[in-house]
This record gives C-alpha cells, structure tokens and sequence, in this order.
C-alpha cells in the first residue's frame, strides 16, 4: 500500500484540479524546501509551483518560480514582466532564491544565474543536535557548548580559590 501513496507533486496537481490552489502552493512549498535544503533541483517543482501562483493571478511569484525553469511561453512572458515590474533588476535573485548548484539547472536557467552573479554556497547540516558534515561526522563545537565549557572552568577556579582562602589564606 505504501508504495501506491501519490507524491506531494500528484496530490499537489489533483488539488490544483478541483480549484485548491492554496493548498497545492502550501504541499508544493514543503517540498521545495525538502529540495533547498538538499541542495537539489526539480525543474517539475518549479514549473508546477509557478502554475499554482499563475492560477492564484499572482504572477510575480510565478515569474520568479519559472525563471528556475526553462518554461518561455505565453503565461511565462506575462509573469516574467509582472516579476521584472516589482522585483528590480538588484533584488531579482533574492526573489527567485536559488538553492542548489548552478551545475544541476538547465542551460537556460544557468544564463539567468549568471546574470545574477549566482554562486552556490551549501547549506550547513544539522544532524542529531551536532554540527556535522554529510557524512555525520562532528564538525565543531556549537557555541553554547563553548559557553558552558569557558563557565564551567571559571566556577572550578573560583571554588578552588575559595577553597585556598579558607584554608590556607587566613592564618597570621
């Protein structure tokens, strides 16, 4: 049974169908930010996220999802202009937000990255409440463990002058 369970895309599609933008854009997004923070890309995601917003008439975001595509038509045309009217040519990336390597984009999509003077930095992973690289091994050290390291020493220092004082400090 498992194994027949639809994909968030497909049940993202069929809630697009009967009228349910909203929720395809809200499964559609918790995707993409599965993908983002893999470092991948999905062209499909893309183009079906920019179809939700081009059905939600909100055609900048659409403009800003399908330039992540290599989707040129007449839809496409009408978003991107939308997109270029409220995103100037500076903020333009920001609004699409890349999030894997130029590598994995198609042709197309890797001109508009270089226009944007795109440059790929991963993400650092998080596995187990430990800093640790894909591989899990453990990276450093969080700086609240170095805070508690540095008080800890400092209350140790303390407690053994105190303890000197005590003992040894007062005698005439």
């Amino acid at each position: 049974m498992a194994g027949n369970k639809p994909s968030a895309l497909d049940r993202a599609r069929a809630d697009l169908t009967v009228g349910r933008p909203d929720l395809a854009r809200d499964r559609v997004h918790g995707y993409l930010v599965t993908l983002n923070q893999r470092g991948e890309y999905s062209q499909e995601t893309y183009s079906l996220m920019g179809e939700i917003y081009f059905a939600m008439r909100d055609y900048p975001r659409a403009g800003a999802m399908w330039m992540l595509t290599e989707r040129d038509d007449a839809d496409a045309q009408k978003a991107f202009d939308a997109f270029a009217k409220r995103y100037p040519k500076n903020s333009g990336r920001e609004a699409v937000n890349p999030r894997a390597p130029s590598e994995l984009y198609p042709p197309k999509v890797q001109e508009r990255l270089k226009q944007w003077n795109y440059r790929y930095v991963p993400r650092r992973i998080r596995k187990q409440g430990i800093n640790a690289n894909d591989e899990g091994e453990v990276t450093g050290v969080r700086p609240i463990e170095a805070g508690c390291l540095v008080a800890g020493v400092i209350l140790l220092v303390m407690a053994c002058f105190y303890i000197y004082l005590t003992f040894f400090g007062r005698r005439h």
